[in-house]
């Protein structure tokens, strides 16, 4: 099917997308009540729209989970008021936090931050998932002119921007309201203090900012109440350093370890509890998992799971074995606790001991490592996995960046901010690539032809445009 046999507003989005990986500004819907938006990959197209100086600080929105558990990592909040935070970001709030200075902060937060404080929403709507899914976060603001009202529906954002502006009309999948208005945004001090910094449609249809603040603070206590003062594994990575059963050493199998990371995430959905307790799990096979409501998980030092979900891969005898173990083990509520970076689950005579991730698996330098491509990300979310291509690589010493495409040497030059890599004076032999190889090679000189975020997760690298575009790889 060709773009023009699409829905128009399929062929909007899509047109929209190109807009946005041109540098472009575009307006897009929001849900009911809130009235439109401004979003851009670069803040700068933003300010120019609205009327504004340039390098004013804009909001970011931080959709993905890889941009949210980013952001989160810097704030400087305890667990709670990160609770209360993600409840503000499912209703679609936006937040004024504090964050730390810190070097290893990626430079894509940079034009949101002023005086040591950040502002982010969750701009997600399922309407334009195709938009938001593409790109890991983008930067965003109202829709209005300087002086002017935010617009509440496509025909007041045509009559206040420029002709040519790229408008996506998504009126007929909002549900009217008798009032519209701007989000609000909640300031939440380092102490866990919440207030309404401004006031917007949430507060107001809320019936206040007293009772909306009150909703946020009961959340905040009652997370506080569940999660108690104890350490808490929640944010961190777990592999297994030792199994045993009634006394006993028992083997997992052979190259396995049991793997769990616990993790706390806003629902993007309408429906359902408005922040999750997500638990992820690996044994060898599938990826399983599950979400309940924030609090729930880890309740009374006991693991609160009543299910899983996950992929369903055919598992050889023995790993499907362990998993089925584990599983049946994970859900018959399992004490926890946690001792410095080492976890210990356990029920009935059955002992797990696990050791932080940071600590079992050390990244990896970024210099000095042959990486291998493995997967080429055409958006944030969408993964194509290279297996049946002639392996390309790429190696980075200092200032210099060698590689191999597939059917072609790589040379470059590379200057580095943060956790933010630029590439310089890319240059590659002359030879014809053909098949999956010629896509790989294109894939890897588009990654490599704008800045690009770098993350290093034990020995996996990736590297990710604001584009959306990017390269998983793993060290050879």
């Amino acid at each position: 099917m060709s773009e023009l046999d699409l829905p128009e507003f399929d062929r909007a989005q899509l047109h929209a997308i190109r807009v946005l990986r041109g540098d472009g500004a575009v307006v897009v819907t929001n849900p009911s009540p809130m009235t439109y938006g401004v979003v851009a990959r670069d803040p700068r197209a933003i300010n120019l729209l609205k009327g504004r100086p340039a390098d004013q600080p804009v909001a970011v929105s931080v959709h993905s989970q890889a941009a949210h558990d980013q952001l989160f990592r810097y704030l400087d909040l305890r667990t709670d008021a990160l609770a209360a935070v993600d409840f503000a970001l499912a209703e679609h709030m936006s937040v004024l936090a504090p964050i730390r200075s810190d070097p290893t902060m990626p430079e894509w937060l940079s034009p949101a931050i002023q005086d040591g404080w950040v502002r982010f929403f969750d701009g997600a709507w399922g309407p334009l998932a195709s938009l938001w899914l593409t790109f890991p976060f983008l930067y965003g603001s109202s829709a209005n002119r300087t002086g002017e009202a935010a617009p509440a529906s496509a025909v007041e954002a045509r009559e206040q921007f420029p002709p040519g502006t790229v408008v996506i009309d998504a009126d007929d999948r909002r549900t009217p309201s008798d009032v519209y208005g701007a989000s609000t945004t909640i300031r939440v001090d380092p102490s866990g203090r919440i207030s309404v910094h401004r006031s917007g449609i949430q507060d107001q249809v809320a019936g206040g900012a007293d009772v909306l603040l009150e909703r946020l603070r009961e959340f905040r206590s009652r997370i506080h109440g569940l999660d108690g003062s104890a350490p808490s594994p929640m944010g961190h990575s777990y592999l297994s350093t030792a199994v045993t059963e009634n006394g006993e050493p028992k083997q997992l199998v052979p190259k396995t370890r049991i793997r769990v990371e616990f993790a706390r995430t806003p629902n993007q959905n309408p429906d359902g509890p408005r922040v999750y307790d997500v638990l992820r799990v690996h044994a060898g096979c599938n990826r399983i998992g599950t979400a309940v409501a924030a609090g729930e998980l880890l309740t009374d030092g006991t693991l609160g799971i009543k299910g899983f979900g996950g992929t369903q891969v055919g598992c050889e005898p023995p790993l499907r074995t362990q998993e089925e173990w584990l599983k049946t083990f994970l859900m018959s509520r399992p004490s926890w606790q946690v001792d410095g970076d080492e976890l210990t689950l356990t029920s009935g005579g059955t002992t797990i001991t696990l050791l932080d991730k940071k600590i079992a698996e050390p990244d990896l330098p970024l210099d000095g490592i042959r990486w291998k491509v493995g997967t080429t990300i055409t958006n944030a979310d969408l993964r194509h996995h290279r297996s049946n291509t002639e392996p390309a690589w790429i190696r980075i010493d200092g200032e210099h960046l060698t590689g191999w495409t597939g059917c072609n040497e790589l040379t470059a030059s590379v200057t580095r901010n943060n956790t933010q890599l630029t590439f310089t004076g890319v240059t590659i032999t002359d030879h014809t690539c053909t098949g999956e190889t010629a896509e790989v090679q294109s894939e890897i000189l588009a990654t490599l032809g704008t800045a690009v975020t770098y993350d290093i997760d034990h020995n996996k690298l990736t590297l990710l445009a604001p584009s959306g575009i990017g390269l998983d790889l793993k060290a050879d």
